[in-house]
């Protein structure tokens, strides 16, 4: 028999009956762990519903969802946790009632301020923060060394387009918008041209149909890749698996998703 809930980490008999598909899948102690684990999530767009929907599925303690900003238009195409008519609102506030009605045992808050103002204690209180934060560094790769060239015919087109919407938002300020979709067509097309000369590769290894794909979220793709960054996170989490190396590229259109060993330039 399943111990009460207590201090030391153990779970009731009806936590072990709402999670009694993962105490077989990765053992009680990993569930344990994962039950007395608080995350940090930033960013409630759709790729942060399905983050938050996969981890309160499976069982943390408690998840916060930070965001600070309001439901915009298109938030809701992707974002099945904001209900119809939150335009406006603030989208962690939106999304907090159908997030915790998910699982009634997790402790599921929200904090709608902005992630810049808050001092560095505040993040000493979890022990996983999911932050979407930028990646550039991270992606610069010398594509002049021979280790890299070598590498070039199997690197997915993915990487690239990463790229491409790095530096339009850099330029810009903002990602690319239906309501400026022609502008923003030519100027993604351009960027392309310069980001993969400045690279030393050919425009060619990103089509030019790839413009289609920038202007919203997918919510399969949010979904596919929702599931794998929570399925990290639980890793982590429960000690039970290491992470994979390093990155991860789902392509939408082809249905299927890439880890990508990409080393520092």
């Amino acid at each position: 028999m399943v111990e009460k809930e207590e201090v030391g980490g153990g779970i009731s008999e009806e936590e072990a009956a709402q999670y009694d598909r993962q105490i077989r899948l990765w053992g009680l102690e990993a569930q344990k762990r994962l039950r007395a684990s608080r995350v940090l999530l930033v960013g409630m767009k759709g790729l942060g519903a399905e983050i938050a929907k996969n981890l309160i599925l499976a069982g943390v303690k408690g998840l916060t969802m930070l965001d600070h900003e309001q439901v915009s238009p298109e938030d809701p195409g992707a974002q099945f946790l904001i209900r119809t008519g939150s335009v406006g609102r603030n989208r962690a506030e939106a999304s907090l009632e159908r997030a915790q009605n998910l699982n009634p045992m997790v402790d599921v808050k929200v904090d709608t301020e902005d992630i810049e103002k808050k001092p560095e204690s505040f993040f000493t209180q979890f022990d996983a923060k999911v932050i979407f934060c930028p990646v550039k560094e991270a992606l610069e790769v010398d594509w002049s060394s021979e280790k890299a060239k070598a590498a070039l015919k199997r690197t997915t087109s993915d990487y690239f387009l990463l790229q491409v919407l790095l530096k339009f938002r850099t330029d810009k300020g903002r990602d690319p918008s239906s309501d400026t979709y022609g502008e923003d067509s030519e100027l993604l097309l351009q960027i392309r041209n310069d980001v993969l000369d400045s690279l030393g590769v050919s425009p060619d290894l990103l089509p030019e149909d790839f413009v289609r794909y920038c202007f919203s979220e997918m919510a399969p793709v949010c979904a596919v890749v929702g599931g794998i960054l929570a399925q990290e996170i639980v890793k982590a989490l429960s000690q039970r698996d290491p992470p994979h190396n390093n990155f991860f590229f789902f392509d939408g259109m082809k249905g299927n998703g890439i880890v990508e060993c990409l080393g520092p330039k």
